[in-house]
Order: structure tokens, then C-alpha cells, then sequence
């Protein structure tokens, strides 16, 4: 197994200094929508065979960076799905600039069940996301197929499983994000988390706040483990732990913080559960080899499990 050198982890180290030290921005008292567990019932519905027929049918489209047409037809296909189960879409489409390599437009897409709220101002309880993009890659032809579209098969899922009790899935809101990928190598201060950021600043904006929040990511290969996020709050911790041993999902802590879509919004003071593969030991990541070949069904049926127990168990 390919292992990150020790000097990478230390840049990734200093980068999560930054990022963790940024003084959160708390909304005000009684303007959190209040949580409810959902159906505990509802772990058993989801289906990791369901999960991998849309993961296929995302790769098929190719590769979907942002402003490409592979992203756009890719948004295309989720707007279809989510509207087959009850859901309605909003895209979240913005302009950055002054990214690395110049002006970008990204668009998040949102979601949220015809029984819950629509007005897009006001919040649901609960926020679950992962990011749609594939890194944009010149040298070879880069689908993401673990990376990017395995939480968004994994969240098609969810929408299906959730929409069958209308009032579990007005208790939700699902965002894919544009732009988690950096442009250049790697994340950093000034490169990649582009629609999570943006994302985080609208929800700050809101007249209502969230109270929850779970970011998935590489989550469609059980032969290397899931981390979590070791800044979880305690009880995240234990009800995510819990939930893992009781789903097969192979669960151990990182060696330190990772940069992912949860980080700005924990930094909106957002209280967040982020479950991602561990890609440190992923020969394929951002490499040739992130195919349907390294997909598996039980993986995206752990995550999505273990996700839904979590969300029927935990007391934030």
C-alpha cells in the first residue's frame, strides 16, 4: 500500500492548524432548527446494490470538474433523481475571481423534500453533503468514482430511503458541492473547498441555522477503513463508533484533522460528523485507477447504513 510520506503529512498538519484555529461564527440564541432522531427503521431500506447503479451511472457521464459539460450533465442526471423521489433542487451557482488559476463559476446543488421547508432562506435541521466534482486532471482521463461519486450515490440513495417517511426527510437537507478539489495538488488556504465555503456563508446568512451537519467522502471501498473527524463532539464520537461496529463499517481515527467539505461549516459553528475513506492508503487516489473497479456495493451500504443509525441514535 502506498502510504503519504511523513513530510506531506506535516504540510497537511500545518494547513489544519490554520483551518482549526479560525474563530467560528455562532448564529444567535433560538435561531437553530431543533434535531429529531429520525426512524430507526429506516438503516435497513438502503440498498449498497441501488447505491452502485448510481455511482455507474454518475462515472459513465466522465469526467465533471467544474464548468465542464461532464458537471453539468452530471447535475442533470441528480436533478432527475432526487425529483423521481419527492425531492426539489435549487442550484447554488457563484463566481469566485480570484481562484489559482483565475474567475470560476461553481454551482452546489441542494435538496430538500416536498413535505419540508421551502422557503430556502429558513433551514432544516440537519444538512448532509458531499462534493459532485471530479479533479480536473490533463494527463489522463479522471472519473472519481470513489472519489466524488461514491457520497453522491450514497446520498441518491439516502433520498430514496429517507422519502419514504415524508416526515424523516423534511427533517433534511442534502447538498452536493462544486469545487472540493484544488485546482492545483492539494488543498489549501487558497485552493479547493470552493462550493463548501460558499455554502457555509449562505447557510451563516440564513434566518434559521441548522443544528447538524455529516460530510461523506470516499466511501465506496471497504478494503482500507473510514476515518472520522477527531473534533467531532463527544457524543458524535461515541453514537458514530456505536453505530460502525453494528454495520461492519471498518472505523478508526485519523492521525490528525483532514481538510474536507465539513471544515467550513464546523467553522460556521456548525456541529459536524465526517466519515471519509482512508485515502492515505489508496494507490488510486487522484490517480488512473479510481474506476467502478474499486467500488463496492457493501462499502456504500455501510456508509449509508451506519449514516442513517447515526442519525436515529445521536443526541447533539
Amino acid at each position: 500500500m502506498k502510504r503519504v510520506p511523513l513530510a506531506i503529512l506535516l504540510v497537511v498538519a500545518t494547513i489544519a492548524a490554520w483551518y482549526f484555529t479560525r474563530g467560528p461564527k455562532q448564529p444567535e440564541t433560538g435561531t437553530r432548527v431543533p434535531f429529531e432522531v429520525i426512524s430507526a427503521d429506516l438503516a435497513g431500506q438502503f440498498s449498497g446494490e441501488k447505491a452502485y447503479s448510481q455511482v455507474k451511472a454518475l462515472v459513465e457521464i466522465g469526467p465533471r470538474p467544474p464548468e465542464s459539460d461532464g458537471y453539468e450533465e452530471a447535475l442533470v442526471l441528480l436533478e432527475k433523481e432526487f425529483a423521481s423521489q419527492g425531492w426539489e433542487t435549487q442550484r447554488q451557482t457563484f463566481t469566485k475571481a480570484d481562484t489559482v488559476v483565475g474567475a470560476k463559476s461553481f454551482t452546489n446543488l441542494l435538496a430538500r423534500h416536498s413535505a419540508g421547508e421551502r422557503d430556502w432562506n429558513r433551514s432544516t435541521p440537519v444538512v448532509i453533503g458531499g462534493h459532485l466534482d471530479s479533479k480536473l486532471i490533463d494527463s489522463f482521463k479522471f472519473v472519481g468514482a470513489n472519489d466524488g461519486g461514491s457520497s453522491t450515490g450514497v446520498i441518491l440513495e439516502l433520498a430514496r430511503v429517507m422519502a419514504t417517511r415524508p416526515a424523516d426527510a423534511a427533517k433534511v437537507e442534502f447538498v452536493l458541492f462544486d469545487g472540493e478539489e484544488a485546482f492545483l495538488p492539494d488543498i489549501t488556504p487558497a485552493d479547493g473547498l470552493y462550493g463548501s465555503k460558499y455554502y457555509a456563508y449562505a447557510i451563516s446568512n440564513r434566518a434559521t441555522w441548522p443544528s447538524l451537519g455529516i460530510v461523506i467522502d470516499l466511501v465506496g471501498d471497504s478494503r482500507h477503513g473510514f476515518y472520522y473527524n477527531p473534533e467531532a463532539p463527544p457524543s458524535f464520537a461515541t453514537t458514530v463508533e456505536k453505530v460502525a461496529a453494528e454495520t461492519g463499517l471498518q472505523l478508526k481515527r485519523p492521525p490528525g484533522p483532514i481538510i474536507d467539505d465539513h471544515v467550513p461549516l464546523q467553522n460556521t459553528g456548525l456541529p459536524c460528523l465526517h466519515l471519509i475513506g482512508d485515502f492515505m492508503n489508496m494507490p488510486y487516489w487522484h490517480q488512473p485507477g479510481d474506476t467502478m473497479e474499486v467500488i463496492d456495493a457493501k462499502a456504500l451500504e455501510q456508509a449509508g447504513r451506519a449514516t442513517l443509525k447515526f442519525l436515529a441514535e445521536v443526541k447533539p
